[in-house]
């Protein structure tokens, strides 16, 4: 969970920097990235349990 926190605080982080020097803050990609990182996350989340379990 801090590895997320640390994934999205970093996507948050290179937006604003882009931003700052492009004059373009759009949200609509930063959005769309950082549900796709909890998504992904999630997804992998309930692979590896599911993994574990079918190991024992």
């Amino acid at each position: 969970m801090k590895s997320l926190l640390f994934v999205i605080v970093g996507a948050l982080l290179g937006w604003g920097i882009t931003g700052f020097f492009t004059n373009g803050f759009e949200t609509d990609y930063l959005f769309i990235l950082v549900i796709g990182i909890v998504v992904g996350y999630s997804i992998g989340r309930r692979k590896e349990k599911k993994g574990f379990t079918e190991s024992l």
